[in-house]
């Protein structure tokens, strides 16, 4: 009795090795919303067994076989996730692919299949669903108040979604980008009595789809006492007890409420007509807004006549060839040195008139650059420039410095020199596998060669292993091969028997380390020895025994 109750495991084994359970994928999806181009790609599912390994094919627009990603064991619970893959390395035209992911005891064809949607730069599922906002009204607020809305979408089942602000959203507003929640609390100096206009997009994506609306919000200052803020007859302090010799000195004028931000006074006498007109005839003491709230002057570049959709030369070119414009300029604008600082462009200066046209520019470099005389007279006498280069027309030259530590791939820095090092070779190809799967680019047999090179190889154990695992197996596994082609019953019962082997190698993929590798490693070569040694030996001896009894 107690012998055929140790052969219940061995035979449990043995049945599990020559039928293996089935499963079917449920569920395929990527693992986020779209990957670009200089990502790595992984995709997510479902398959009904567990354990199982699980492939996914890629086919271009035309149909064409692209790639394979491949998880070489599932979870317990059928849960699966693809090793990453670059995007670059599967897409490279726009269009529509497919994706097809099966376990190793389907068809291609009898797997489950997702589109994909590839515009040039990102990958991301193709939906059959038109993403769109729901539309927002115009809303006025006030200064110091908060403002606060919710953005929503058409179809209210829909999830994953991404809310974003788009073309100049005001400073201080943001958007939950998860629950589309917008707040925005504006500062003292974002609005003014008739109101200013803020013009912006509230953006919602998911994967591939997008969609905006724009939205204007109008910021007014709060409805005070005017005879509380700055009175246009305010008097003026006036000096005592000082002597009238002495001149004054000027501080902090007195309209100034030092609890309130001093932009928001510069922001009112640039926007406000009324407000600079009350400011310049009641405070002329002081030279600018700047002065009277303790701001220091700084100039706007661009200026605020330059529109930002025109080209900057555009000014420039009118400065030169229409004097009104010029008048105009040189009137409104004193503070800005020239016309090409007010639109933010360098000023390109004339060349020097110390060049002669039919002189070799180069030849004054070479003097600037080799005689000392010549190098203090220019220095002393041309300071206007802001080189030698730029005074005789020529464009400074740019100083590489070499790279330092930097060495190509397969070399190393060894005494500030790139050498060459020695690197693990990969093994050539699994004859066995490829004989019985029929071809190198079946998915059981990628899965060897994936392990293999990613894991074994990439580290100094697994490397030296493989060197002698290799002089081993290729003095037999041709003739194996052959044999497998020539004998199709053969072929079939090495297929059976490479399927827990595969499964079994799957645990490499949690190795990371040399130390891991070594010990999952060795585990698994007991592991093998005893599916494919021990347990057998022991079917066989248990049977014999039992069949002499």
């Amino acid at each position: 009795m107690r012998q055929n109750l140790m052969l219940l495991p061995v035979f449990s084994l043995f049945i599990l090795m020559v039928f293996p359970a089935y499963g079917e994928v449920t569920s395929l999806s990527l693992e986020k919303g779209f990957y670009t181009d200089e990502e790595l790609m992984t995709f997510v599912g479902v398959e009904e067994e567990g354990k199982k390994s699980v492939f996914v094919i890629i086919r271009g627009p035309g149909g064409d076989f692209i790639g394979m990603f491949s998880d070489p064991a599932s979870d317990n619970d059928g849960a699966f996730s693809t090793i990453a893959r670059p995007v670059e390395n599967y897409f490279i035209s726009s269009g529509t692919y497919n994706a097809t992911a099966f376990t190793d005891d389907q068809k291609e064809e009898d797997g489950l299949t997702i589109l994909l949607q590839y515009d040039g730069t990102k990958v991301s599922e193709k939906e059959d669903f038109v993403l769109t906002l729901k539309t927002i009204s115009d809303m006025t607020v006030t200064e110091g108040k908060t403002l606060s809305f919710t953005v929503g979408v058409t179809d209210s089942s829909l999830d994953k979604l991404n809310f974003s602000l788009d073309k100049n959203p005001p400073s201080g507003a943001s958007i939950d980008s998860k629950t589309g929640k917008f707040t925005w609390t504006p500062s003292a100096s974002q609005g003014n009595a008739a109101g200013i206009q803020y013009n912006f997009d509230i953006v919602v994506e998911r994967g591939a789809q997008k969609d905006s609306e724009s939205i204007t919000i109008t910021v007014k200052d709060p409805v005070v006492d005017q005879s509380k803020d700055e009175p246009k007859d305010e008097p003026k302090d006036e000096p005592k007890d000082e002597p009238k010799d002495e001149p004054k000195e000027l501080g902090i004028a007195s309209f100034v409420d030092p609890s309130k931000d001093p932009q928001s006074y510069v922001d009112r006498y640039n926007n406000e007509p009324n407000y600079k007109e009350w400011f310049d005839e009641n405070f002329p003491e002081y030279d600018s807004i700047y002065q009277a709230v303790g701001l220091e002057e700084t100039l706007a570049i661009p200026a605020p006549f330059v529109d930002p959709t025109q080209d900057p030369q555009y000014y420039v070119d009118r400065y030169n060839n229409e004097p009104n414009y010029k008048e105009w300029f040189d009137e409104n604008f004193p503070e800005y040195d020239s016309i090409y600082q007010a639109v933010g462009l360098k000023e390109v200066k004339e060349i020097a008139p110390f060049v002669d046209p039919t002189q070799d520019p180069q030849y004054y470099v070479d003097r600037y650059n080799n005689e000392p005389n010549y190098k203090e007279w220019f220095d002393e006498n041309f300071p206007e420039y802001d080189s030698i280069y730029e005074a005789v027309g020529l464009p400074e030259e740019e100083i590489e410095e070499p790279e330092i530590g930097e060495c190509g791939p397969g070399t190393e820095l060894v005494d500030g020199i790139c050498e060459l090092i020695d690197q693990p070779k990969e093994g050539g190809g699994c004859l066995i596998a490829t004989a019985a799967y029929g071809s190198e680019m079946a998915p059981q047999v990628q899965v060897l060669r994936e392990i293999r090179d990613d894991k074994v190889m990439s580290t100094e154990f697994g490397a030296s292993f493989m060197s002698g695992f290799n002089e081993f197996y290729y003095s037999f596994s041709p003739a194996i091969a052959d044999y497998e082609r020539e004998n199709p019953a053969f072929k079939e019962a090495v297929k059976l028997g490479l399927t827990p082997l595969i499964s079994s190698l799957a645990i490499l993929e949690h190795a990371d380390s040399e130390e891991e590798v070594l010990g999952y490693g060795i585990s698994l070569i007991i592991l093998n020895i005893g599916m494919y040694i021990a347990a057998p030996a022991m079917l066989i001896y248990k049977t014999k025994k039992f069949v002499k009894i």
